[in-house]
């Protein structure tokens, strides 16, 4: 990420000549059948007190093709712009943390190729993001098999991600790796349930730490220095997803509900639970209120400030230089709580207008970290589907 004002950096491209570049000429070449579908989505994520502001442009395209082939590919691109927090304390006398000014902007594509044969799928995809600091490329695929007469499907997806960072003051580039395997079971419970398992398991090794994250330490005569984030080289996690549907035919309706436990070596343990009523209202229109909850708990190494001076180790004898630190909010003891909802319209049987409003907010547990860390949001969506 740069610093605001500064001239250096990227520019986006228009929207509609990004797609002509990189989207037509490949349709052209496609011997589509059936149908094609196009998707554009923007989203404004926009925090309280003039925090960090993103707004996202995004499309989506697919088409069928012969031999029970389908191929997605998808087009994002991410002006990210305001403050975050430094992982400073509040100075004496005040209680908001220091916060520095960014600016970025995130182009990522992703290509999925779908083939089905009989009982079997197989999907490879790929995907990359630029930022001004920050590449990763990510290669994978999913694997799915029906049986049972089609109400049991067992799912199976393997993910490498290979990142590279660099932001300007450093003088050679880190990287960081990652592997990510999921299983997965979908079962039709009745014509009117669908129960959904996942569990997913992960590794990341190379550079985890945040560049834009500092630390201090009471033990350095400068109260105002800031020492770099510090966490492990490596880390492990383990996701278990639940989901179920429910239609409710009387009400015209369908419900949602979903549990998420989460893992990591970090010692970040995470639960979220999550549900969304999907309404109908005549046969055009559908209303889904949402509401999701989440609460973990703080990584080992996570402090506000931290004793002692890693500069001379000897000068505070009582004080031990830990290994690993962080002053990163996000990874502070916190709860979160995200509640909307989103409207649908079909206005004609070729397309279909979306919109929706969520509200972020993110509170702190540890009765410790500062309150003015932690965001709150707005998160507005407009969108249109076209079918053809």
């Amino acid at each position: 990420m740069k610093a605001l004002g500064d001239s250096t950096a990227a520019r986006p491209r228009p929207l509609l000549a990004l797609l002509a570049a990189l989207l037509l000429p490949g349709l052209g070449r496609l011997q589509v059948r059936g149908e094609i579908g196009v998707q554009y989505r923007f989203e404004a994520y926009q925090e309280d007190a003039h925090r960090t502001d993103v707004q996202t442009h995004a499309v989506q395209v697919e088409a069928d093709l012969p031999a029970q082939q389908t191929v997605r590919a998808q087009f994002v691109a991410d002006a990210i712009s305001g403050a975050t927090p430094t992982g400073a304390p509040p100075p004496k006398g005040s209680t908001q943390v220091p916060l520095a000014e960014l600016t970025d902007l995130r182009l990522a594509e992703t290509l999925e190729w779908v083939w089905r044969h009989g009982a079997h799928t197989i999907a490879p995809h790929f995907a990359q993001s630029r930022e001004n600091d920050y590449v990763s490329y990510a290669p994978g695929a999913n694997y799915s098999f029906d049986f049972n007469g089609k109400n049991s499907t067992l799912n199976l997806g393997l993910a490498r991600d290979f990142d590279t960072i660099q932001p300007k003051s450093w003088r050679r580039e880190r990287r960081k790796d990652e592997w990510e395997f999921l299983v997965g079971w979908v079962q039709v419970l009745n014509r009117l349930s669908l129960l959904t398992v996942n569990l997913t398991l992960g590794t990341a090794s190379g550079y985890l730490s945040d560049p834009y994250k500092g630390v201090r330490f009471d033990g350095y005569p400068n109260s105002r220095t800031l020492f770099p984030d510090q966490r492990p080289g490596h880390k492990t996690r383990q996701v278990v997803w639940v989901g179920w549907n429910q239609a409710i035919p009387p009400l015209h309706a369908a419900v949602e509900t979903s549990y998420r436990f989460g893992h990591d070596s970090f010692g970040i343990v995470g639960h979220t639970a999550g549900v969304e009523w999907f309404q109908d209202l005549g046969n055009r229109v559908r209303v889904a209120p949402m509401f999701r909850y989440h609460r973990q708990s703080a990584a080992s190494f996570y402090g506000v400030r931290f004793a002692g001076d890693p500069t001379d180790p000897e000068s505070t004898p009582d004080a031990v230089i830990p290994a690993f630190s962080s002053a990163d909010y996000r990874l502070s003891e916190l709860e979160t709580f995200t509640y909307g909802a989103s409207v649908s319209w079909r206005v004609h049987r070729h397309g279909t207008l979306e919109a929706a409003y969520k509200r972020y907010r993110m509170l702190g547990l540890d009765a410790v970290t500062s309150r003015s860390n932690y965001p709150e949001a707005n998160i507005w969506t407009v969108g249109l589907r076209l079918q053809f």
